[in-house]
């Protein structure tokens, strides 16, 4: 017979505490959110409400004050009631590097020629036309001398000091 077959979803338990998993969560909440701690802890209720992240033996409140105890969240001013820490915003970077950058292996040693040429700060002895922003080590100047002279002639010929 072909198909699947489905059966009751089984959670595998991959080691991590009730506080890591919400705090994975949480903080790419912050990420939706642009930092604002309130919202996303409201959203962070909301899907605690729908999908039960949280349990009698560990509830939101638990989660916030470990939040405080460990300083990722600090109390607000007047206007907020919690502010982001430096420690937060800093394993929202050290997360956003790992995603982009953890799945990236090293390449081997291989042969790579290519046909084109880079656009690079190595020095060679081809010319090319000059670009704005070129620095004067770039410019050749007896070349440049020359052109003027052959192009204006003589008579006409001056260097503009302005």
């Amino acid at each position: 017979m072909k198909g699947y077959r489905f059966g009751k979803y089984i959670e595998r338990d991959d080691g991590k505490t009730p506080f890591e998993k919400l705090l994975n969560l949480f903080m790419q909440l912050l990420v939706y959110t642009s930092g604002d701690v309130e919202e996303a802890l409201n959203w962070l209720n909301e899907l605690d409400r729908e999908h039960k992240l949280t349990d009698d033996k560990y509830t939101m409140a638990d989660f916030i004050r470990d939040l405080k105890e460990k300083g990722y969240i600090g109390d607000g001013d007047g206007n907020s009631g919690f502010i982001l820490t430096a420690k937060s915003e800093q394993t929202i970077r050290k997360s956003a590097l790992e995603e982009v950058f953890g799945k990236l292996k090293k390449a081997p040693r291989g042969n790579h020629r290519t046909n084109f040429t880079g656009t690079g700060d190595e020095l060679t002895s081809d010319h090319r036309e000059y670009r704005f922003g070129d620095s004067l080590d770039q410019l050749s100047m007896t070349d440049s001398i020359r052109n003027a002279q052959i192009n204006h002639g003589i008579n006409d010929f001056y260097i503009d000091g302005k």
